[in-house]
């Protein structure tokens, strides 16, 4: 039976095998019609997340940051990236504001998101929706926690994004920040 560490290495291997692999358009049986792999509307699920967006936390509606979310290697990846404005994620001991980057793919069976951030931050979580609601997991603990993010379209066209974590010995959930997405003004587009 594989550890975890397999496990997680063998996703990372899967997560970048589907991204070199589907990474061009596939020529098939016409040659004249190629086929885009990741137009497949199960590739297209976090379409809503896509965007050019302000992040307000939740209860204060202060304005938290912003982050860029776009499709590339032609649809099969989403790249983020965030920039914090408040202290939200500060530390003492580190003297700027957290900036960070994710890569999430479908695999066929289940999403996977690769973040790292300039506070040396750094985790792999994978989940799929339940119900409507993405929901992410770490498999692995992260000094000793457990964490799960989620992203939910609201009615209004907004997105909710939230994380949470908890120890691995505690079944209580701590909310480590609770966002909601607001398209901003420019939102074009942002595909390969």
């Amino acid at each position: 039976m594989p550890n975890l560490k397999e496990k997680q290495l063998k996703n990372i291997l899967l997560l970048v095998g589907v991204l070199i692999g589907l990474s061009g358009n596939v020529l098939a049986g016409n040659k004249n019609k190629p086929v885009v792999p990741c137009a497949h509307p199960m590739f297209r699920a976090l379409d809503f997340w896509v965007g050019d967006w302000k992040v307000y936390h939740r209860e204060s509606g202060e304005l938290a940051g912003f982050d860029r979310v776009g499709r590339i290697l032609k649809g099969c990846a989403i790249q983020q990236s965030w920039i914090s404005l408040d202290d939200h994620f500060s530390s003492p001991l580190v003297p700027f504001r957290m900036n960070g980057k994710s890569l999430t793919a479908f695999n066929g069976q289940h999403w996977t998101q690769f973040w790292v951030d300039n506070q040396a931050g750094s985790q792999m979580i994978s989940g799929g929706f339940e119900e409507a609601v993405l929901t992410l997991k770490s498999q692995t603990p992260v000094m000793g926690h457990i964490y799960k993010l989620t992203w939910e379209k609201q009615k209004d066209g907004t997105v909710r994004h939230m994380a949470r974590r908890r120890k691995v010995e505690v079944e209580k959930w701590d909310v480590l920040f609770d966002f909601i997405y607001r398209r901003n003004a420019s939102n074009i587009p942002i595909t390969d």
